[in-house]
Order: C-alpha cells, then sequence, then structure tokens
C-alpha cells in the first residue's frame, strides 16, 4: 500500500505541474517546481477536509467516532489516487484532486484575493466577509489559521506564517469551494499567452521536428513547441534576439513537464508489477538519466538538438541529453492536451525505447553477469557445495570464468551463503561484478588495493580477457560502453580516460605484453570516443557543404557571385584540409612569430614568455590561425591575449556589431567541427578558444599510449579528397569572376571574356555535381536502426529494374532476421555507391551478388560481381588509409571513402577480399542493442 501511495504523489505531482503549466504566467521550470512540489504536501489537509473519504474509510477501535490525523487521512488519499490510476481511472482522480492542484497556480495568477472575494460577495449580499484568524505554537514559528465566513455561512479555511497570508489564503480557499469560475476569469485575464513562433532552426532540426510531428500525429501548431524541445539554454542565450519576437525559449520548462510525466510513468509500470508481485520496500527509483540520453542519441533527435557554440564543442553531456530527450516528450505532452497516459499515445517505431525507458523486469545479478559476459565473448559456470542438516541447508557457488581468447580458466571468489541455488548463483555472480565494478571506476588500481588476493588476480584475468578480446574479435561496442568494459565508458572525457589506462596498466604489469595491441586498442578507444561524444561535429561542416555545393549549382552567370561567396569556399577548403591532413606539432611561440609576419599592423599579440613554449598540434593551430584570419576579414585590426597556459586560453578581442558576431558565431561553429581539443565561444568582446591538454603519464604503458594515440585528431583522406574538389572549385570560380570582370575595348572582347567566364562556370558547376554526389553520403540518418533481411530484400527488388539487360543479380534468401546500427537512407547509400561502381565496370555484362550474414554481435553483407577487379592500387589505398585515386574518368574516389567513413561512425568497416576474379566487399556492422541492455 505504501508504493500506491507513492504512485499517488506521483499523480498529484504530475496534476499540479499541468495545472502550473496551464495557469502560471511565467513559464520557467522553477516556477513550475515550486508550484509542483507545493501539492503533495497540502494533501492531508486537503483529504481531512472530504467528508466522503471519512465517512468511507475503516478504522481501528481507537480511532472509532475521534477526528482522523492529517497523516492518516492523507495516506488513505494517496493510496485511493493510487489504485485509480492502475485501474486506468486518472480523470477520476483528477476530479478527486482538482480543487487542491488548481489552487496552487491560481495563487499565482490571483495578486488579492481577498478584494476579489469582497467584491463578489458585495454584488450578492452586500456583505463582505468576515475573517477569525488565530495562532498556534511558538512565538518564533507561529502558524496562523484564518476562516473566511460569508452571511450564508460558507466558510474557507487555510493556514500561513502571518496573518495577512492566512486570511489570503482562506479567500482563496473559499473562492475554490464555492465560486471555481471566478478564479479561471481571473486566470484567463492575468495570464494571457503570447503565439509561440517556430524557431528557424538548422536543417537537421526542422527535420527532426516535421518527423516528431508524424510521429505523434501532432497538428502544424505543435512545431513551435517541439523546436523549443530541441534548443538548449546555451543557444537560446546566443539567439536571444532571434527568439524574442517569436516568444521563445529554452527547454527547461518543457523538459520539466516532461519527467513528471515520466515519473509518473515509471511508478504506474512499477506499481502494477508490485501488485503481482510485492516488493520487499517501497518503490522509489526513477528513471536513470542515462536512460534518456541513450534514447535522445538512438531517435538522431541528438545530431537535431540546437546548441551554444561553447557547448556543441564540449558535445552533449548526459544531464544535458537527458533534458532534451525528456522536453521532447514534455512538449508532445502539452501538444496532445496532457493524456492520462502517454502509453496510448506512443508510437510503434518508438516501441523499443519504451521497453528501455519503462523496463518490464528487474535483471538479477546472475543474468546481469551473463549478458555481460555474452558481450565479452566470455564463458561462465559455477559450481556449488552444501552443507548443514537438511532443515537449515545452505549453499555456496563459485563462477568459473573460461576466456577462449586467453585458453584458460579462472574460479572467483566463493559467494556468499544462500537457501538455495539460485540465491547461491547469484552471490557467486555479486563477487565478479563487485570486481568488474571496481575495474570500471576511474582510478581501477586504487580500486582494488583494499580487495582480496583472490579478488585481484581475478581482475586481471578481467582485464586481460578484455584486453584479448578486443584484439580477437570485432566487439558490440555499444554493449561495451553501457557494461563499462575496459573502460570506454570513460572515452569522452580525456584527462578521466587517460587515468584509467595508466592504472589498468599498472594491474596488467604483471598479466601480458600488450605492446603489440596498441593499435588494435586505439581503434576501438577512437571509436569509444567517437559513440560517447555522438554530437558529429563535422555535421555542420557538412551542412555548410551542402549549401556551398547548392549556391554554386544555381549560379547563373558569373556576376552574381559575391564576396561571400569566395570566403566561404574559403574557409571550407582551409577547414577540410585541416580535418584531412596530418601537419607537425608546433608551438605557441611559432604561431606568434608567423601572426608577425601574416598579421603585422593589424594583429596585437600580447602573450608574454610564460606558456609560450606550450606545443600545439598542427589541427590546432590550424584552428587558432582560421580564427584569426575570420576575426581580421570582419573587423580589420584586432588583438589576441593569453588568459592562461595551463589549458591554453586565447582571447581574440575586438569590439562587433551584431552582424559581425553572427558571422563569427558560424565560423567559430565550423572550425569547432574540426576538432575537439579546442572549445570556442563568441561574444561581443571577440573569441575566447581554450584548447584541452590532458596530463601526460610520464613513462605510459601500452593502454595509456593507445588512449593518448585516440585522444589525438584522425586524419580523414575524405576530408582531403574533399578539399581538394573545393580547391579547384574555388579557382574556377575565380577565373570565372576575373574574365566576366575584364575590361574589354571592344565587343568581340567582351564576347570572348564572357565565353571564357562562362566556361569556368561550367567547369565549376561539373566539379559542384561531383561534390553533391560526395555529400549525399555523409548526409545524417536519423532512423534507429534496420532490419537488415527485409531491408536488403526491398532493395535487391528496386535494384532489379535499373540493371542493364546483360547484368544478373543474385537475391539473398529469407532467413532470421537481423537488426543492425544503421540507418536504412545510410545504408542505401552505402550500396548505391558499390553497387553503382560494379554496374560501370561490368560494361560487358555480368554477375552481381548480395548477401548477408549475422551472429549475436555483427552482420556482414557480401557484394560481390564478376568484374574486371580492384585495382592493386585502390586496394592499397583502402588498407593504407590513404586517398584513393580513381580510375574512371573525372572520378576521386570519393564514393569509396565517404562509405568507409559513414561505416566507421556507426562502429563498422569496409572489407575489400582479394579474389581470384571480380570485386568482393564486405560491410561489416555491429548488431543494434536490444531495448533492455541500455539500462544493464
Amino acid at each position: 500500500m505504501d508504493t500506491l501511495a507513492t504512485l499517488g504523489d506521483a499523480f498529484a505531482r504530475r496534476l499540479g505541474a499541468v495545472r502550473a503549466y496551464q495557469e502560471l504566467p511565467s513559464l520557467t521550470a522553477g516556477a513550475l517546481s515550486k508550484h509542483t512540489s507545493t501539492v503533495p504536501p497540502k494533501i492531508p489537509e486537503w483529504a481531512a477536509k472530504q467528508t466522503w473519504l471519512l465517512l468511507s474509510c475503516r478504522v481501528s477501535a481507537g480511532l472509532l467516532g475521534k477526528p482522523l490525523p492529517p497523516g492518516v487521512t492523507g495516506a488513505l488519499f494517496r493510496q485511493l489516487l493510487g489504485v485509480l490510476c492502475l485501474l486506468d481511472e486518472q480523470h477520476v482522480a483528477s476530479k478527486l484532486l482538482e480543487g487542491l492542484a488548481g489552487n496552487v497556480a491560481r495563487s499565482e495568477v490571483l495578486a488579492d484575493p481577498r478584494t476579489m472575494l469582497d467584491v463578489l460577495l458585495r454584488r450578492s449580499t452586500m456583505e463582505p466577509a468576515s475573517y477569525e484568524i488565530n495562532s498556534e505554537g511558538p512565538d518564533h514559528a507561529l502558524v496562523f489559521t484564518a476562516v473566511a465566513t460569508d452571511s450564508r455561512g460558507r466558510q474557507g479555511t487555510a493556514q500561513g506564517n502571518s496573518r495577512k497570508t492566512a486570511a489570503r489564503n482562506a479567500a482563496l480557499d473559499f473562492l475554490a469551494r464555492h465560486i471555481p469560475s471566478a478564479l479561471e476569469e481571473a486566470a484567463a485575464r492575468s495570464a494571457p499567452r503570447p503565439v509561440l513562433g517556430e524557431i528557424p532552426g538548422s536543417e537537421a532540426h526542422l527535420a527532426a521536428v516535421q518527423r516528431l510531428q508524424d510521429l505523434f500525429s501532432l497538428p502544424p501548431i505543435a512545431r513551435p513547441l517541439l523546436g523549443q524541445a530541441l534548443a538548449h539554454a546555451s543557444w537560446t542565450y546566443e539567439q536571444r534576439r532571434l527568439l524574442a519576437p517569436l516568444h521563445q525559449q529554452d527547454n527547461q520548462a518543457l523538459s520539466f513537464m516532461g519527467s513528471q510525466a515520466f515519473s509518473f510513468e515509471y511508478l504506474l509500470v512499477r506499481s502494477r508489477r508490485a501488485v503481482l508481485s510485492p516488493p520487499e520496500s517501497v518503490i522509489t527509483s526513477s528513471v536513470p538519466n542515462t536512460a534518456f540520453d541513450s534514447a535522445l542519441r538512438q531517435t538522431g533527435l541528438a545530431q537535431a538538438l540546437l546548441l551554444g557554440i561553447g557547448q556543441a564543442s564540449k558535445g552533449i553531456p548526459v544531464e544535458v541529453g537527458s533534458n532534451a530527450f525528456q522536453a521532447v516528450i514534455g512538449a508532445v505532452y502539452v501538444a496532445k492536451n496532457f493524456p492520462p497516459s502517454l502509453a496510448h499515445d506512443w508510437p510503434q517505431e518508438w516501441a523499443p525505447l519504451w521497453r528501455t525507458i519503462m523496463p518490464d523486469a528487474e535483471h538479477d545479478p546472475s543474468t546481469v553477469l551473463g549478458i555481460l559476459a555474452s558481450s565479452m565473448k566470455l564463458q561462465i559456470d559455477y559450481t556449488f557445495r552444501e552443507y548443514g542438516p537438511d532443515h537449515l541447508k545452505q549453499r555456496r557457488a563459485t563462477a568459473v570464468l573460461t576466456s577462449p581468447s586467453l585458453t584458460i580458466s579462472v574460479k572467483a571468489r566463493e559467494g556468499a551463503p544462500g537457501p538455495s541455488k539460485t540465491a547461491a548463483r547469484h552471490n557467486a555472480s555479486e563477487v565478479v561484478l563487485d570486481v568488474l565494478d571496481r575495474l570500471a571506476e576511474r582510478r581501477p588500481a586504487k580500486a582494488m588495493t583494499s580487495a582480496s588476493a583472490e579478488d585481484q588476480s581475478l581482475a586481471r584475468f578481467m582485464l586481460a580477457h578484455q584486453a584479448a578480446a578486443l584484439t580477437s574479435t570485432t566487439i558490440p561496442l555499444q554493449r561495451w560502453i553501457s557494461g563499462q568494459l575496459f573502460g570506454l565508458q570513460w572515452a569522452a572525457s580525456p584527462e578521466a580516460f587517460l587515468e584509467w589506462a595508466t592504472e589498468a596498466d599498472q594491474l596488467m604489469t604483471r598479466a601480458m605484453n600488450l605492446d603489440d595491441r596498441i593499435g588494435r586498442f586505439e581503434t576501438v578507444f577512437r571509436a569509444a570516443r567517437d559513440a560517447e561524444l555522438a554530437d558529429d561535429q563535422s555535421r555542420s561542416v557538412d551542412v555548410e557543404l551542402t549549401h556551398v555545393v547548392r549556391r554554386i549549382e544555381r549560379l547563373q552567370d558569373p556576376e552574381s557571385l559575391t564576396r561571400e561567396d569566395f570566403d566561404r569556399l574559403a574557409r571550407l577548403c582551409d577547414i577540410c584540409r585541416c580535418m584531412g591532413t596530418d601537419d607537425p606539432d608546433t608551438s605557441v611561440r611559432e604561431l606568434v612569430e608567423a601572426w608577425a609576419v601574416l598579421h603585422r599592423g593589424r594583429l596585437d599579440v600580447l602573450i608574454g614568455e610564460k606558456g609560450i613554449d606550450t606545443t600545439l598540434t598542427g589541427r590546432e593551430r590550424a584552428v587558432l590561425d582560421g580564427l584569426a584570419n575570420a576575426l581580421l576579414r570582419v573587423r580589420g585590426k584586432a588583438s589576441v591575449q593569453m588568459l592562461s597556459y595551463i589549458p591554453v586560453k586565447l582571447r581574440f578581442a575586438a569590439a562587433l556589431d551584431e552582424a559581425q558576431q553572427a558571422e563569427l558565431d558560424e565560423t567559430c561553429a565550423l572550425w569547432a567541427g574540426a576538432t575537439r581539443t579546442v572549445t570556442l565561444e563568441t561574444s561581443v568582446l571577440g573569441i575566447e578558444a581554450t584548447v584541452a591538454t590532458a596530463h601526460t603519464p610520464s613513462a605510459p604503458g601500452p593502454i595509456a599510449r593507445a588512449a593518448l594515440a585516440a585522444l589525438q585528431p584522425k586524419t580523414e583522406p575524405y576530408r582531403a579528397s574533399i578539399a581538394g574538389l573545393l580547391h579547384d572549385l574555388k579557382n574556377q570560380v575565380t577565373a570565372a569572376r576575373t574574365a566576366a570582370s575584364a575590361p574589354a575595348t571592344t565587343r568581340t572582347a567582351h564576347r570572348e571574356h564572357q565565353l571564357a567566364a562562362s566556361r569556368h562556370l561550367d567547369q565549376a558547376q561539373s566539379l559542384a555535381v561531383r561534390l553533391k554526389a560526395s555529400t549525399a553520403m555523409s548526409g545524417h540518418d536519423d532512423e534507429l536502426s534496420t532490419e537488415l533481411g527485409s531491408f536488403l530484400r526491398s532493395y535487391a527488388a528496386a535494384l532489379l529494374p535499373r540493371l542493364p539487360q546483360t547484368i544478373s543479380l543474385s537475391v539473398p534468401d529469407a532467413r532470421s532476421t537481423a537488426r543492425v546500427a544503421l540507418g536504412e537512407r545510410t545504408l542505401r547509400a552505402i550500396l548505391d555507391n558499390l553497387v553503382g561502381n560494379a554496374i560501370e565496370a561490368m560494361h560487358d555484362g555480368g554477375a552481381m551478388t548480395l548477401d548477408w550474414t549475422a551472429d549475436a554481435n555483427e552482420a556482414v553483407i557480401d557484394v560481390s560481381d564478376s568484374g574486371p577487379g580492384l585495382p592493386p592500387d585502390v586496394l592499397a589505398a583502402l588498407e593504407s588509409g590513404e586517398r584513393i585515386r580513381s580510375t574512371k574518368p573525372g572520378g576521386n574516389g570519393l564514393g569509396l571513402l565517404g562509405a568507409r567513413s559513414l561505416l566507421a561512425r556507426a562502429g563498422g568497416h569496409l572489407t575489400a577480399l582479394q579474389v581470384h576474379s571480380g570485386t568482393a566487399w564486405l560491410i561489416t556492422l555491429p548488431i543494434a542493442p536490444a531495448p533492455n541492455q541500455e539500462t544493464t
């Protein structure tokens, strides 16, 4: 019954939040929280006045004929609310609680309830209300009770910490009880809400708003709310001038509404389970932030979240992601006019998310360990022993762990005794889980110092097995991250990651030699870092590239080219070159000396000797160079000052107007996509750049060396190829503009200049078409995952009519399902590229095969053809990670590089097989996590 009372409290809070959202004049998270939190404490006093409740309840003989204490009536009322919710009778529960919940918000919008009451009473009886006020308690903590009575004997009663407050509250209680329509009219008059305008966000943002509208079948009027849900406070602050006429704000208020709705739903699910299987203690837990954050990322909404420049460079922390997803549901909850339950309106496409957030069953220790062991490909068995007399027999279990990678078995410490084999097995599993928990801490070696010798030995075995598993097989990356295995959960934080890796090296010193595995560790660490940050900072670069390509494509004549077009092309060239090449490290001193030559008289450098020899990576220097160039372009003159040297913090100072700040905001957002080690923030004073540096261990071991390597930005041949095309495009655009503006003394010369300009523009647009085909590969997919079998069959069916008659296609057979962690649109783009290459290669005809296979961890798609085969230089470039030189006329190898880049983002890879004839590609993709594994 206590669990039902907790559910009743959650319902009361949700109802209070709804009334506050409907009636408060200021929709802030603070105001909503303040007034929502006042509802549950008032339930005992409210329930004590409900005569129907007092007449209906059954009490012990000691309470017969006596007034029931408020605590008793409050508990009964909460339990009744909980029962009504279990029976899906929330509308009845709302009616029982309506007066109390309504008063919470109305007390805010009604400035003077005593005056209002007197005015209304004089209209009908010509007599105002009389007030009787009494006090009780010690002098330093007096509580005043006021009773407002009219000439007809109707009353309102309330308390307060002063006579004035008590009388005001009594008048409000009178109005709520006897003249509620007056309160509703007052609320409507005093809290007019302006109509929200739709937020003009990025393409990804607007696409997500449309998708949410379609998913939940919402009217167009809901779009401003959905847009608000995906607007972080850092972005709304930077865009406050833009949002002011739209009456828009950040997503905090909607996040609060979503949290109240979810808290109630979660307790409702848990309470229904408790009715069938009563728990040992009261259910008070809530949905963890990690579950909401995971939901945001699984739905692709993380890519649509509007973040300020500084926040975007840092990624999306769990709290920010959690708040954003709750805000989305808060927007849906408000737009659907606060339905009794979200479960009835939940879209089928998001059914796995509902099961993730609202788990149907708790995992026992043995199940949790089994899931982790499956992810690690570790075999677990148990041995048992019994002791004691038959009527008091106890059992102990020991977990036996076998590593196929190491080909050894280890026994864990014996678990605590239990009355059954099941209980003993759970206790033995707890021993192993405790060791895994210690290994998952930021300082695992320190965490193991207090452990027994058996547990320390087990810890070294577990680390050794994980290290071996990483190098001997493809792991389900997301499951390792959520299971906190091999420190991957720390990958997003350089300091924490290095600390974990350094102490893991200490534990592994005597276990095995890992020097030959550093490369594999680096690959996995880098993939985990990308997955944990998950905000895909390069997205802004892809979006800008798409805009520039479209602009060039639509040009009708060279004269329409603007200076802004050239600047955007040049900026993109610099950024893509930065991401695609690996310049050597430099120092702040060398950077300052270069600025003194390049920007003499325009950039005042105010940097002292302290910290002048700090090392910068080539990419960090390119970002700082890009910022200096951008600021000087908009202002002409600026200064740069070093604010700190650990970490390096530079301020590029120049007074900016609104338009200049907006231009620099865009530039910073783009340069932030080049590296995660530089955080950028703009203001009216200029730009602040912080270069994050992690403390490097003095003698790093193999795991720490792999972590250090993974923290460094990796060159992207795909970006280098894009930069090359952009450079050629910029040259053609420049030549077109130069020819168009060249002076001509005759009409014929003028026409010749026009012809030359037109030819250069044609060349530029031809390059733009090639870039457009490449940028299509970098599109961001909002889908959760793809069911591989049905997708490949439908893909093959759509491909058949497009194939030349001389090419046959082997269609994949129907088989068991497998869901991979990649959206359909992205997978289709990758296959289109490989299939298109095969069709072009088999100009004399041939055969093509599509097939796939899958196990519990990964799926492999086989795309093969009987053509002339892959040129050796292309195969060598793929294996070495270098740029691919296309063998096709006008080709640039961008398709294969784009496909490989997309697969890497999803934790997969593209492999070219060496076959006797033809070409064979293997696309390896991780299996999408099962719904309940994200919360494990």
